[in-house]
């Protein structure tokens, strides 16, 4: 089976992580956004993917370049949104059912098979994965019929539906056929706004499956750093005594506080009289004595002068200019 992973987002919403780096390439819990994705649907029987880029195309390479993972790419001049990746990548696609899948998310324990099953007992032509609605969040919902046909996508189409579950989520997948592919045509499109409702109004065999399976959202910093929170905190990682993830030669000074959930990126130095508490540090990473850091993502290579004080904030080093942005 074949897979398209969506990889060319700009990540606005990470900024200033992601102004040189594509968001899938950051870590979680020790293992690349992407890299992530990749070896949960291999171990699904998903072998051959397609991965679209187009910001920060090179590190999005060199990190499964690293990986040992060998993917095919489909680079994008100009962004072509979600239904305009699938076009370009048509040829890749036309051997049967595929996925297509969020690049910018946690994915565990999807019912493949039984997705699977659900989709081709409807002969359906595009299936979308969907759960219950997170509690507290107010995504759009989707809305389906008795039969699991797709009704309405975030109130669209605009046209009466007999839609008897409460708003869904999408949470990004999919389960495609390669004759959706001549529904789209070249250039920009999005799959859910412009392809789906134009094939619900029709009449055509579109689902949703309604199931379940761990997702977690990771495309602003706080839901990137809670996800990193619990992924440290679940069984991933029983034989530690506390889920504190650290990577190769970092020095710690003794008189330094380090409170988990916490991860830490290879060759980072902290010093004395530090704290940190809560955060995720990249490579590199260099704290000078009586640093305060709690809640807070720090990209590679951030040097922290002596008694600075982050707290719930991004920061990420620019051509040895620091930037800091702070997050509700």
């Amino acid at each position: 089976m074949k897979a398209m992973i969506l990889a060319a987002g700009y990540g606005t919403r990470l900024l200033p992580l992601t102004t040189r780096k594509s968001k899938v390439t950051l870590p979680l819990a020790g293992v690349p956004v992407l890299v992530r994705i990749l070896r949960t649907f291999r171990s699904l029987g998903v072998h051959e993917f397609i991965v679209n880029l187009h910001h920060a195309d090179d590190t999005v390479r060199a990190c499964l370049a690293r990986a040992g993972e060998k993917v095919v790419f489909s680079f994008e001049r100009e962004i072509l949104g979600t239904g305009g990746a699938l076009f370009k990548a048509k040829e890749f696609l036309d051997e049967g059912t595929f996925l297509l899948v969020n690049g910018d998310c946690y994915y565990s324990g999807f019912p493949l098979d039984q997705a699977l099953e659900f989709h081709k007992s409807r002969n359906s032509l595009a299936t979308m994965m969907l759960i219950d609605m997170p509690q507290g969040e107010k995504y759009r919902g989707v809305e389906i019929d008795s039969e699991g046909r797709l009704c309405r996508i975030a109130g669209l189409p605009e046209v009466p539906g007999h839609a008897t579950a409460p708003g869904l989520h999408f949470p990004g997948l999919h389960l495609l056929e390669p004759e959706l592919l001549e529904e789209i045509h070249p250039g920009f499109s999005d799959i859910n706004r412009d392809i789906y409702p134009a094939l619900i109004a029709r009449g055509a065999p579109v689902y949703g499956f309604h199931t379940k399976f761990q997702w977690l959202d990771l495309g602003t910093p706080k839901h990137y750093l809670e996800a990193s929170h619990k992924l440290l905190l679940s069984s991933e990682y029983p034989e530690r005594g506390a889920p504190i993830l650290m990577g190769e030669n970092c020095t710690v000074h003794h008189s330094a506080l380090l409170e988990a959930p916490l991860e830490i990126g290879s060759e980072a130095r902290i010093g004395p009289g530090c704290s940190v508490r809560g955060s995720v540090l990249g490579d590199s990473v260099i704290l000078e004595s009586d640093v305060f850091v709690e809640q807070s993502i720090i990209g590679d290579n951030v040097h922290l002068k002596a008694g600075s004080q982050l707290s719930r904030c991004s920061a990420v080093d620019l051509d040895g200019v620091l930037e800091i942005r702070q997050w509700e």
